[in-house]
């Protein structure tokens, strides 16, 4: 079963694979968030990127990932950065054209940003501490520090778990509401001292709240739990499920 696709994103299928992209980043920068045909991770992890790479037009090995650890810390890429092993980050913002940058969820909130003027790409990733952490801000005000302001970019978020299926407690709420009494409106109640999060929101409130237009802001509206035909869930699924990648590269 094909899942329907909200306003603003399309299915691409091609000798690569099944993919979904986003309107609005389209004529900015090439990217790509990816379905369970590639699962990134197991003993198909190398054909996997290779593909991604192939859709990319880079070698495999020029695909910049992070250990993701839940927090707020950006990884800024530049043509001259090197590195031998993966930094502890959430969120790259690149100024690399040679070079593609990719997260990977399972549930989590994909994040894919591009600047009009093909200055800057970003790819986040927004589990809910790092929501509640802003990541997506973090990565908005690096872009900023390069002097690309943030009414110069597109953001698109891609399929993670929707509030439909994302019960936390009133613990997490607390975070959210010590981070900013806005995050009220992010959560509605479901059960004595449970609550069902809209991380779709709360990132999209994030990136206009730092200065993207919301007309810039696509959210795919997808919720990875509710369609596993296409989308793999760590809620649904386990640890072991396989992972969903979201991957931009600088257009030219």
């Amino acid at each position: 079963m094909t899942t329907s696709v909200s306003a603003g994103f399309r299915w691409i299928d091609d000798g690569v694979g099944r993919f979904l992209q986003a309107e609005s980043l389209e004529s900015y920068a090439p990217h790509v968030f990816t379905t369970r045909q590639l699962q990134f991770r197991g003993a198909s992890i190398d054909e996997d990127y290779r593909r991604l790479g192939e859709r990319l037009h880079v070698p495999p090995d020029d695909i910049v990932r992070v250990k993701q650890v839940h927090g707020r810390t950006v990884f800024a890429l530049s043509p001259e950065t090197a590195f031998a092993e993966p930094p502890d980050a959430d969120a790259i913002v690149s100024t690399d054209p040679a070079r593609a940058i990719a997260v990977r969820v399972a549930d989590c909130v994909p994040i894919l940003i591009a600047d009009r003027g093909r200055r800057v790409v970003a790819a986040v990733h927004a589990g809910w501490r790092g929501t509640c952490s802003g990541i997506a801000t973090a990565a908005i005000e690096l872009i900023g520090e390069l002097g690309v302001p943030p009414s110069d970019l597109v953001a698109a978020i891609g399929p993670s778990i929707g509030p439909c299926h994302y019960q936390v407690g009133d613990r997490e709420r607390t975070m959210f509401l010590g981070m900013t009494p806005d995050a009220a409106a992010w959560f509605a109640e479901d059960g004595p001292g449970h609550w069902k999060l809209d991380l779709w929101q709360a990132n999209a409130d994030q990136l206009e709240n730092a200065g993207v237009p919301s007309s810039a802001v696509s959210v795919a509206r997808m919720c990875t739990a509710e369609n596993l035909s296409d989308w793999f869930s760590y809620r649904a699924e386990g640890s072991g499920t396989g992972r969903l990648v979201a991957a931009i590269r600088l257009g030219q």
